[in-house]
């Protein structure tokens, strides 16, 4: 079959408090004339990336999540974090991939929350998980020496997983394969909601743990709907479970708000704010809880 070539940026700007997005084109190139079999594989290839770039920009990226709650000046106990030791209990692919997606979190949380003897052995665990599904060229010896050398350094960590996790995803576009990208991107997620609920934090900043939950919603609601487009069996269980999680996410209430006009002179520009108001109650947010903490121990069991 000839290569289809394409592009697709994943690493994008979570707009806290809502789904605005900055977006970058997809560029598709193929190269013709092709047979129609090839034509329909890549026709069907297209299609799957179209629908997953919709989602990707609506959903933050496990480096992006650690940002959003670092903001919340909580603490976490790296003891609830998934098991570094654990990869060999994943023996498919699929379960691989999950939990390449949960360590990525993992990763992103302890370099964020400046745990580095921790995040090097997250980074060992990605690396294995990352060499179990034959993913080249990403965890070289040359960015595992990059971490060793930054260890003190919590931004350039940051800027390592960043990186790191952008080089994964391109490697699986590039080689057609969606549903690995999906299943890593999936677990990521779960991972980073479930480090969430499970913040501590001082009783006046828990209002604001709550709101970054809640603001949420339409992430998870994305979510399923990439899930569904799969039509992969492989992640029917997974949407069974998420889909309740939504009807709980359904009890908070997003009320998005347009503020007062900033207006740039010297460009003449005009960017209207908004604001987002999040309504959880903390009968909500125990139920939240509970539902990720059952999905994300399903995902690493």
């Amino acid at each position: 079959m000839r290569k289809l070539l394409y592009s697709v940026a994943t690493l994008v700007l979570f707009a806290c408090g809502g789904e605005d997005t900055k977006q970058k084109d997809i560029t598709i190139n193929v190269d013709v004339p092709q047979k129609e079999e090839e034509r329909a594989v890549s026709a069907r290839t297209l299609k799957e990336l179209k629908n997953a770039s919709k989602v990707v920009y609506t959903l933050p990226s496990p480096v992006e999540m650690a940002d959003i709650l670092h903001e919340t000046k909580a603490v976490y106990d790296v003891a609830i974090l998934n098991d570094p030791n654990a990869i060999d209990n994943y023996i498919t692919d699929f379960k691989r991939s999950l939990n390449l997606g949960v360590y990525f979190a993992d990763l992103s949380f302890t370099s964020m929350f400046d745990y580095p003897q921790e995040a090097m052995k997250f980074m060992g665990a990605a690396q294995a998980m990352s060499d179990e599904l034959n993913i080249q060229g990403v965890f070289t010896d040359e960015v595992m020496m990059r971490l060793e050398e930054n260890m003190s350094n919590k931004d350039s960590l940051m800027d390592i997983v960043a990186s790191t996790y952008m080089d994964t995803d391109l490697y699986l576009q590039d080689n057609e394969r969606p549903i690995v990208a999906k299943a890593i991107l999936a677990g990521a997620w779960m991972e980073g909601l479930y480090i969430a609920v499970n913040l501590k934090t001082e009783s006046e900043r828990e209002s604001l743990i709550w709101q970054k939950i809640g603001e949420q919603k339409p992430a998870l609601i994305n979510l399923v709907k990439m899930l569904k487009e799969c039509e992969d069996k492989q992640f029917d269980s997974m949407i069974v479970e998420l889909e309740t999680l939504v009807t709980i996410f359904d009890e908070v209430k997003l009320d998005y708000k347009s503020d007062t006009n900033s207006t740039d002179e010297a460009s003449k520009t005009t960017t209207l704010g908004t604001s987002l108001k999040v309504d959880i109650s903390e009968d909500t947010y125990k139920k939240i809880q509970a539902k990720t903490t059952e999905i994300r121990n399903l995902l690493t069991e």
